[in-house]
């Protein structure tokens, strides 16, 4: 702003010294022409007399009146000097004198002519001084308009820096971070749309954290990434399914207070939930007093069937706590049964416009509820699947495995209950054993 404020009052200053220089040497040409008009007329009888002192008088008088005529001479018509004005004016710079000569007439015959010799510093130091009042004039406004400039990029840029550093702290994760105040300009406009945004963004984010208390982190999210289609479609995938179940529910409900029930299965599912986060897995579904979790099917996991093992395995410990904790109540004890298996499945959403569920569905998912359904009370049940599968060759040792005739399969299926893991997983299991039972007594 203040170059281009300055770069057009600078055109402006060159085009009024312009004309204005070139209006006072049209008035320096017109006075000066008009002087040696004059002299000439009053000469032409003095000339042809041949009269020089006449001629030496009027041109004294002729340079007293006028400060600015320096010399003037009168020539006879063969070019002979007749007379001339005093020579006790100062010297003058060449290139501050300008020369004129008018021819003097007789009845229309030239006797001669006269020269005039004027001096334009006045017109010089006139324009020089007009010039050094515009120079000031131009910088005293191009200075202003820095000024004003300044303030307004530092008006405009203070609240754009700090919607800058606002926008990088909500990249970080801060969505309350400490705006600036709204104005009304455009400035403001952009503050408030900014706040509207971060009103949308902790509304997701509360509704994802809400959604998330119902159904696993992972779905939730897939579903709110996907707001824009109907449906997310069936797609295969390739994991583990781990199907847990409690033995005896039904007698168990039969004799518990429905508070009782509450709490015993918000406690389970605590259990399972973080066995489950301890190795990548998630709850796909609660079923009445079983619950599905899933390995490798919401988010890639080469080693999802150890994984799913060391999972299960880490709730059977869970349970023993549990139970440990029941018998010192008086309280029964929980049993539950588990069967995991692996392969091919789809995951995706199912049902009309109207009700839609995400879930897992396939050979994979109905073999692991029936290798659930046939597993013994607080042991995990494995197909030959999980237990040929390359994270798990050579890491579980199992019993001898048993002939499960599973409905619905021609063929019996091969079922294992595992024993335990290798040294280092085991070693891993009591570790976070420990972790989880410091966790449920603080």
């Amino acid at each position: 702003m203040t170059v281009t404020l300055s770069l057009t009052i600078g055109v402006i200053w060159a085009y009024l010294g312009y004309n204005l220089n070139h209006l006072l040497q049209q008035q320096t040409d017109t006075f000066a022409n008009t002087i040696t008009h004059q002299a000439a007329d009053s000469a032409a009888e003095m000339v042809m007399a041949t009269d020089k002192l006449a001629l030496a008088s009027m041109l004294d008088n002729l340079v007293s009146k006028n400060k600015s005529i320096r010399e003037v001479r009168v020539f006879d018509e063969t070019n002979q000097l007749l007379a001339q004005s005093p020579q006790d004016v100062p010297q003058t710079e060449q290139s501050k004198l300008n020369h004129y000569q008018t021819p003097i007439l007789f009845h229309d015959v030239q006797a001669g002519h006269i020269s005039l010799v004027l001096d334009n510093s006045p017109i010089r130091n006139s324009l020089i001084k007009t010039r050094q009042v515009l120079g000031v004039i131009v910088f005293s406004i191009g200075l202003l308009a820095l000024v004003i400039s300044a303030w307004l990029a530092t008006n405009l840029s203070a609240p754009l820096k700090r919607l800058q550093k606002v926008a990088s702290e909500v990249a970080n994760g801060n969505l309350k971070p400490s705006l600036p105040s709204i104005r009304n300009d455009e400035v403001g406009d952009l503050v408030l749309s900014f706040s509207n945004m971060l009103q949308g963004l902790r509304d997701k984010e509360s509704i994802e954290h809400k959604f998330s208390t119902y159904i696993s982190k992972d779905i939730a999210k897939g579903i709110l990434e996907n707001l824009h289609t109907n449906k997310t479609p069936l797609r295969n995938v390739s994991g583990s399914v781990l199907f847990v179940d409690i033995v005896g529910f039904t007698q168990l409900t039969e004799r518990s207070q429905p508070s009782e029930i509450t709490d015993i299965l918000n406690h389970y599912y605590f259990l399972l939930h973080q066995a489950a986060k301890m190795y990548r897995g998630t709850v796909d579904n609660y079923i009445g007093d079983g619950a599905m979790l899933t390995f490798g099917v919401h988010k890639e996991d080469q080693k999802h069937s150890i994984n799913a093992i060391c999972s299960a395995q880490i709730f059977i410990r869970l349970t023993d706590l549990m139970n440990a904790q029941r018998k010192e109540k008086g309280l029964p004890n929980l049993d539950f049964r588990l069967g995991l298996h692996c392969g091919e499945m789809l995951a995706g959403t199912i049902g009309s416009s109207e009700r839609m569920q995400l879930t897992i569905t396939g050979d994979t998912v109905n073999l692991a509820a029936r290798m659930c359904e046939q597993a013994h009370i607080n042991k995990l049940m494995i197909s030959d699947a999980v237990f040929n599968h390359p994270s798990t060759r050579e890491l579980v040792v199992t019993e001898p495995p048993i002939a499960l005739d599973i409905k619905g399969k021609t063929d019996l299926v091969n079922g294992r209950h595992v024993l335990h893991l290798a040294p280092k997983f085991n070693r891993l299991l009591m570790q976070q054993e420990a972790e989880m039972e410091a966790m449920q007594n603080v």
